[in-house]
């Protein structure tokens, strides 16, 4: 427990000194982030096969940190920095694990199945439950191998997100000039063209076959889930709009997803679903009637 304190004081360490950095220097703080990347790129070809996953943690607090420090110097909106920090993440994750996987015969996603069933081995359950878990774990293998690209997205999409509401309210005020400050959630609105992206990744998973057609299925699959949850986060958007305009306190929006996260997992998909396709919809619908008014 101690051990995982101190590793989230490093990296918060680490997000506030790079937001600190890119925010007072601008794109001029490329000069140190590019050589940082170049570094640990380098230094991933000489690791043993599991050292690069470490660079990789290093590296997440570092660009989220710029991208952050970068947005509200150029009072950027939330939908540059979460396209900026999230999608370059996932990109170098997704690159990382099929580097290991192709390179170096390394699967990170097998050496944690081994390393969960080690401990399934040695907790004191019976042995017929420790069978049947372990049967789940072995099934889901396959499963998780296909969606790494999005496993890896969503945590970069919530620790970004975390570290954003952290950072805004003091970078913010160094650079609120009195107007009405529209880049937060409640504005939250992705360009047209990327719903296109959205029903090209989910008409590749309804059309093409997995079987014949594997890497196809998998980047359709991927970008339909990634795309998916940021329409998700477009439709948490709308509900604050709304909220905001209402008068209602900031917390009832969050107060809303915990209560649904305590529901269980069927009434999270359910609700995920929903508000995905609410988002998808305001491609059309404009519910906020962004584009009216010059905001979108």
């Amino acid at each position: 427990m101690g051990a995982l304190l101190a590793s989230a004081l490093i990296g918060l360490c680490l997000v506030v000194a790079s937001a600190a950095l890119s925010f007072r220097l601008g794109a001029r703080s490329l000069f140190g982030l590019v050589p940082l990347v170049a570094g640990m790129a380098a230094a991933q070809s000489v690791l043993s096969s599991g050292g690069g996953e470490y660079i990789m943690v290093v590296l997440s607090p570092v660009v989220i940190g710029a991208a952050a420090g970068y947005t509200f110097r150029s009072k950027r909106t939330l939908v540059f920095f979460l396209m900026v920090s999230v999608l370059s993440l996932t990109v170098a994750f997704s690159a990382n694990y099929y580097f290991l996987k192709v390179y170096r015969n390394f699967d990170l996603v097998a050496d944690s199945q081994k390393r969960v069933g080690e401990m399934i081995r040695a907790a004191d359950l019976p042995e017929a439950e420790k069978a049947e878990i372990l049967a789940k774990v072995d099934g889901s293998l396959e499963v998780i191998g296909d969606i790494i690209p999005f496993s890896y997205f969503m945590h970069s999409l919530i620790i970004a997100a975390f570290c954003y509401m952290i950072l805004r309210p003091f970078f913010m005020r160094g650079v609120s000039d009195g107007t009405a400050d529209k880049s937060g959630l409640a504005y939250f609105r992705l360009k047209d063209y990327f719903i296109f992206v959205l029903i090209a990744g989910w008409l590749t998973v309804l059309l093409v076959d997995e079987e014949s057609h594997h890497a196809v299925y998998v980047i359709g699959l991927n970008c339909a889930l990634c795309f998916s949850a940021l329409y998700l986060v477009q439709a948490l958007g709308i509900a604050r709009f709304y909220l905001d305009k209402k008068g209602a306190p900031p917390f009832v929006l969050s107060l809303a997803v915990f209560f649904v996260l305590l529901l269980g997992v069927e009434a999270l998909l359910v609700v995920s679903i929903v508000l995905m396709s609410i988002g998808a919809l305001d491609f059309w619908a404009d519910f906020r009637k962004l584009e009216a008014r010059g905001e979108q």
